[in-house]
């Protein structure tokens, strides 16, 4: 979205363009009105304005009322529910497992470049990069350990298909934001485009339901084994799905198809925005070898430990760049349920959606001069302290912020370490960045994203 993100045209988007600018004001057929804003503080920072934009409501066949889309007291008990289960010492637990997947994502990458050889343009590291944050995704927070090692057949054609269904859902549901007609559901419904999201849902939706079934069992028959020797149960810190099926368990009021809606939103929100987060990192370290050379460097001076990963400085900011230079959600709307007066004076109206562009925010040259210079330096202490705080959000900002963040950036952390101490890494992608993108959910890339990769 925005003025640069445009993806490719079709007459269907024209519509949408013309009101990608800031300050636009688009009419909303259902009532009310769309705004877009490069300022968010107002909006992001509020503890009344928490409400999604209505065009979250075409995720909800997906995601239902997941914390992603749900508003209001449900929204507010979720979240309370959720945050124990990235509490930082089950983060420290999991940085083991994430040790392995990033040790796992090398030798993958490792075989596919040397089939891919050294001609055209490189290897596409997307599917398998894609493969990996998913695998983490399963061992880590929905506790399938036997993912730890490579799935059998059966497995990865499941995958596959969970792949191929999530970029078509997250396709359908921008298209059908682009298309006024489909924003009504009896019309929706009678088209093949209903007809073909339907059967995506269905792939989506008993993907992980078959986790969460699975994750039941695992946990009655390991009961016995969480009660000490009074047979008490003990008070163990659990990862995200088992807090789900706890809750149910203790009588919290969680249907089955409300834990299989807080599945499906972390499962897209932690493996989807994450593989595409780090695809991004690795092209953009592939045109600036300067940056990469000095953070094998920093790599290399960290040895072998690897919990100091997380407390480089250097990859820390080379991280903090990528992210703003390619952040994975490239847009995110609010809606107001009455007034906002701005410091400026400008008023936004009740019954808005304000379209906050994430993707221009981030290029605005108040706040980062000569924007799109590649330039981890911007994140200096100094410079950050001087920055606005709602000049740079990856991570959405304020109550609705994103509740997996802190896991977010350590198993990127891990995974691009990883890479870049083993590889060097030279990208294969077009000189133009407008011919990268595809309009979607996550700033996906058009055709993949294609790397040179030679052992370091």
């Amino acid at each position: 979205m925005g003025q640069r993100i445009q993806g490719r045209r079709t007459p269907d988007r024209e519509s949408l363009y013309r009101y990608s600018t800031p300050g636009a004001r688009l009419p909303w057929p259902a009532g009310g009105c769309q705004l877009v804003s490069l300022r968010g503080q107002a909006v992001l920072s509020s503890s009344k304005h928490i409400s999604k934009g209505r065009a979250y409501h075409f995720l909800r066949p997906w995601l239902g009322r997941g914390l992603l889309t749900s508003d209001g007291q449900l929204w507010h008990t979720r979240r309370k529910l959720l945050t124990p289960a990235f509490h930082f010492r089950i983060l420290d637990q999991f940085s083991e497992h994430l040790q392995e997947h990033a040790s796992r994502l090398v030798d993958d990458l490792a075989a596919a470049a040397r089939d891919a050889g050294k001609g055209g343009a490189g290897l596409d590291v997307a599917p398998i990069i894609s493969r990996l944050t998913l695998r983490a995704i399963m061992v880590t927070a929905m506790g399938k350990v036997d993912f730890r090692t490579n799935a059998d057949s059966a497995s990865q054609e499941s995958e596959h298909s969970y792949f191929e269904a999530i970029h078509r859902v997250g396709a359908a549901v921008v298209e059908r934001g682009v298309q006024p007609w489909l924003w009504v559901d009896p019309i929706f419904h009678l088209t093949a485009f209903y007809r073909r999201f339907r059967s995506d849902l269905e792939t989506l939706h008993g993907f992980t339901s078959k986790i969460i079934s699975e994750r039941k069992s695992d946990m009655r028959e390991c009961e016995e084994g969480d009660q000490d020797s009074a047979g008490k149960k003990k008070r163990t810190l659990r990862p995200f799905l088992d807090v789900l099926l706890a809750a149910q368990g203790e009588g919290a009021d969680l249907s089955d198809r409300d834990i299989r809606e807080e599945v499906d939103t972390f499962m897209f929100e932690g493996h989807d925005t994450t593989s595409v987060a780090l695809g991004w990192a690795l092209e953009l370290l592939g045109r600036h070898a300067a940056v990469q050379d000095a953070l094998a460097e920093e790599l290399r001076a960290a040895g072998s430990d690897w919990s100091a990963v997380s407390r480089l400085p250097f990859l820390d900011r080379v991280l903090k760049e990528c992210l703003r230079l390619r952040p994975s959600v490239p847009f995110i709307s609010r809606y107001t349920d009455h007034d906002i007066v701005l410091s400026d004076g400008k008023v936004v109206p009740a019954d808005a959606v304000v379209n906050i562009l994430i993707y221009d925010l981030h290029r605005h040259p108040d706040h980062f001069p000569d924007p799109e210079r590649f330039d981890p330096d911007r994140f200096l202490p100094e410079k950050e302290q001087a920055r606005h705080p709602f000049a740079y959000v990856p991570f959405s900002a304020g109550p609705r912020n994103c509740i997996g963040k802190r896991f977010a950036v350590m198993e990127l952390k891990l995974l691009l370490a990883a890479v870049i101490r083993s590889f060097h890494v030279r990208s294969g992608m077009p000189s133009r960045e407008h011919d990268m993108f595809t309009l979607d959910l996550v700033l996906r890339p058009s055709t993949g994203v294609f790397l040179h990769l030679t052992p370091r």
